[in-house]
Order: C-alpha cells, then sequence, then structure tokens
C-alpha cells in the first residue's frame, strides 16, 4: 500500500459527523490501534471545493490517546493527510488518513 501526501492548503474541511472508533472486533469492541498504540478513529469531512456531487464526504482516519470530541459543523486542519488504494476481498476503493485533527484556527496543522 502506497500512501499518497495530500496537499490541503488550498482546501478546508467541515466534520459532517462524529468521530467514531476504528472497530477491530463487534464482538469484543475492540479498538483498532496504529503501530504506536494510539486508538484509531474515522471522521466524516466535507473538504471544499469539492466537485463529487454523488460522495461528497470523505471519511478520514486518525489515531487519538481519548475519545476525540469534535463537534459536527466545526472547522477544521488535517496533518499530514495521505490518500491510499485498498483492495481486499474481491472490494476495492480509497482511503484517507492523516496525523492528527485540529481546529481551523490552529495553524500548526
Amino acid at each position: 500500500m502506497r500512501n499518497i501526501p495530500v496537499d490541503t492548503s488550498a482546501l478546508s474541511f467541515t466534520v459532517a459527523g462524529e468521530a467514531e472508533p476504528k472497530i477491530v472486533d463487534r464482538a469484543t469492541g475492540e479498538v483498532k490501534k496504529d503501530a504506536e498504540g494510539r486508538e484509531l478513529y474515522t471522521l466524516p469531512l466535507l473538504p471544499m471545493p469539492n466537485d463529487d456531487r454523488r460522495n461528497p464526504v470523505i471519511m478520514v482516519t486518525f489515531p487519538s490517546t481519548v475519545f476525540p470530541q469534535i463537534q459536527v459543523g466545526s472547522k477544521v486542519r488535517l496533518a499530514g493527510l495521505v490518500c491510499f488504494f485498498w483492495k481486499m476481498d474481491g472490494r476495492a476503493g480509497m482511503g484517507f488518513r492523516c496525523e492528527a485533527v485540529r481546529p481551523a484556527a490552529d495553524k500548526a496543522a
């Protein structure tokens, strides 16, 4: 799997739904972790500008040491956003992952 860096300098992101843990095992509720042991979460985001009328929202996976409290409708910045292609069990798609989700006012992203 090859990660392709995404230039976010001309994009803005609005939170389109609540953050959810990325579950490994539904029976146990175990949350998937990254190589550093941080739990992984997904967050639906509306990138702007966006000309994809059928699928305007993207799901971004990110690590966090605590359950993220990110308000729906807020503007955020993504640190280290990458895109990757995946293929599993006859299905394929494109995914997004970042290192951190920060308030849009935070210029450190």
